[in-house]
C-alpha cells in the first residue's frame, strides 16, 4: 500500500519530475542507495542535485521503505548537512512535521547554542498543539516568560500540571 503523504519542498513540474518517480522503485534498493549516497562526500553540484530530487514532492516507494522512513531519512539528511533554513522551510510547508519533536528540538538547540534565544523561541511555533513533550513544553513556558507573557506561561504550566507534569523547577 502507498501513503498519500507528500512531504517535500518542490513541485515536481518545476524540475520536470513526477510525483510517482519513486513509486515503482524497490523500497529496499532505494534505501540502500540513499544510505550509500549519504556516506559520500558530494560535490556542491551533486549535493544540490540530490537535494532537489530528494525534496521534490513525490509518493514513497513500494515495499520496505515506508513514507515515514523516507521522511526520517530526509530529516536526518538535512540535520547531518546542517541545512537549517531548508529544515525550517520543510516545517513551514509541511505542518504535520510539527509532530516530530526531534526536529523542533534540534532547531531550538541550534539557535540556543548560537546565543539567539529569540529565534529559538520563534521555532516553538512549529510544534503541533497536540504534542506533549516536557522539554519543549518547559522551553515554551520559558519563552512566554522571556517575552513578558507571564499569564500565558502560567496557563501553559497549569495545563501541564493537569496532565500530570511534575518538575521541581516549577515548584
Amino acid at each position: 500500500s502507498y501513503s498519500d503523504d507528500l512531504v517535500g519542498l518542490f513541485d515536481p513540474e518545476l524540475n520536470e519530475l513526477n510525483v510517482d518517480m519513486w513509486r515503482n522503485s524497490d523500497g529496499q534498493e532505494i534505501k540502500k542507495i540513499l544510505n550509500r549516497i549519504n556516506n559520500l562526500e558530494l560535490s556542491h553540484f551533486s549535493e544540490n542535485l540530490f537535494f532537489t530530487v530528494l525534496f521534490t514532492n513525490a509518493y514513497s516507494t513500494k515495499g520496505k521503505f515506508s513514507s515515514n522512513e523516507f521522511l526520517d531519512f530526509k530529516i536526518e539528511w538535512l540535520i547531518k548537512n546542517e541545512r537549517i533554513k531548508d529544515l525550517e522551510e520543510l516545517l513551514d510547508k509541511n505542518l504535520k512535521l510539527g509532530k516530530n519533536t526531534k526536529v523542533i528540538k534540534f532547531l531550538i538547540e541550534e539557535y540556543i547554542s548560537a546565543g539567539n534565544i529569540q529565534t529559538a523561541c520563534d521555532k516553538v511555533k512549529f510544534l503541533d498543539k497536540n504534542v506533549q513533550n516536557n522539554y519543549l513544553d518547559k522551553f515554551k513556558i520559558y519563552c512566554l516568560i522571556n517575552s513578558d507573557r507571564k499569564n500565558e506561561a502560567q496557563l501553559v504550566l497549569d495545563l501541564l500540571k493537569e496532565r500530570g507534569f511534575n518538575d521541581k523547577f516549577f515548584e
